[in-house]
């Protein structure tokens, strides 16, 4: 069979530590290896060349092609990153888009024109794609309710997660948290509020008023200063082939993962932090039941009484946490980013053919 000539929109690759760009170097770094693809990416700008180095850092190999343009050998066109950007170049040919989520669409900016520039490249997907990907079974029904994308035309193929991201003794923590008990956040509380952090915040001090409890760690960008939160910084960058060891130290160590979000379309963290056995208390709404299954404690997300006695059991019950500790591997199991670039590769294949 001769190898698939693929070309993917570059732009999240060196630079997002967001979820999306994850997810997109996770598949590319197992396309790189793979003898049966021809992969060009598609880079911003004039000089596309300069952004080489960048792409093999991010990739771990340099088995790729870098242009602005399209190439007019290529059979299929992937757009990793909810946006179909190169478009005008490529009408010829069948494309892919991942749309990650509906959220500028379930949650409209209430400027017109900030609304506008964030619904365009997700419309522009919807309209444009052969074929589109869903990361899981409820964000392929929020690609179809709020935008319109025949359920034909939608692919599930969900996240995996990193052979690393595995039971352990947690190495070495920030020194903010050395001999500290914690409860970890991973996310940006301040930028994206469908993560529900004031919830959790309040069920955390109606638990301990007086903050004689454990930490409350939020691994993200930026953190609100409140009295019992600290923020460890952004730890998710992956930008670099071979994952962070502070993040893989923080699940390890942490008492439990708290994810309050009220809108998630798949909840990599959770994952993560259940492939190393650490508890997970989360939502009861979007993906989150779907990725975790019987592997975590769920609260609903506008329910700040549930989540404070959620919070509360996951610290003192020590049964329920050994429970989810033994449980979450075996659940973390059932995600491969291995099988996740399988079905990426078979689902560009049949949309050549």
């Amino acid at each position: 069979m001769p190898p698939l000539r693929l070309a993917v929109d570059a732009r999240v690759i060196a630079e997002d530590t967001r979820g999306i760009g994850r997810y997109a170097r996770a598949v590319l770094r197992r396309l790189v290896l793979r003898a049966d693809i021809e992969l060009t990416l598609l880079a911003d700008g004039f000089f596309p060349q300069a952004r080489r180095a960048a792409y093999t850092r991010a990739l771990g190999g340099g088995s790729f092609a870098v242009t602005s343009r399209v190439p007019k050998h290529a059979e299929v066109i992937w757009h990793p990153a909810n946006g179909t950007f190169f478009s005008s170049f490529s009408s010829r040919l069948p494309s892919v888009a991942t749309i990650h989520d509906a959220v500028p669409f379930r949650y409209p900016d209430p400027d017109a024109k900030r609304r506008d520039r964030a619904q365009q490249p997700f419309l522009r997907s919807a309209q444009t794609a052969t074929r589109v990907i869903a990361v899981s079974e409820f964000g392929r029904s929020e690609v179809h309710a709020m935008l319109g994308v025949p359920l034909e035309r939608i692919e599930v193929i969900a996240h995996g997660v990193e052979p690393s991201f595995s039971p352990g003794e947690a190495g070495p923590l920030p020194p903010s948290l050395t001999g500290a008990r914690f409860l970890l956040f991973v996310g940006d509380p301040i930028g994206e509020p469908r993560k529900n952090f004031p919830l959790l915040y309040e069920a955390y001090r109606r638990v301990w008023p007086g903050l004689d409890g454990p930490v409350l760690a939020v691994a993200g960008p930026r953190a609100p200063e409140l009295p019992g939160v600290l923020h460890l910084g952004n730890l998710g960058d992956d930008l670099t082939a071979g994952g962070s060891d502070v993040l893989l130290a923080c699940y390890r160590g942490a008492v439990a993962l708290t994810l309050a979000s009220c809108h998630e379309t798949f909840g990599m963290p959770m994952l993560e932090a259940m492939a190393c056995g650490t508890p997970v208390v989360a939502s009861a709404a979007g993906s989150l039941p779907e990725v975790g299954g019987d592997a975590a404690l769920y609260a609903p997300p506008d329910d700040c009484a549930a989540w404070t006695s959620a919070l509360r059991r996951i610290v003192l019950d020590g049964e329920l946490r050994d429970r989810l500790r033994a449980a979450g591997p075996q659940r973390a199991k059932e995600f491969s980013w291995d099988e996740s670039a399988r079905r990426h590769v078979a689902l560009f294949r049949s949309v050549v053919r």
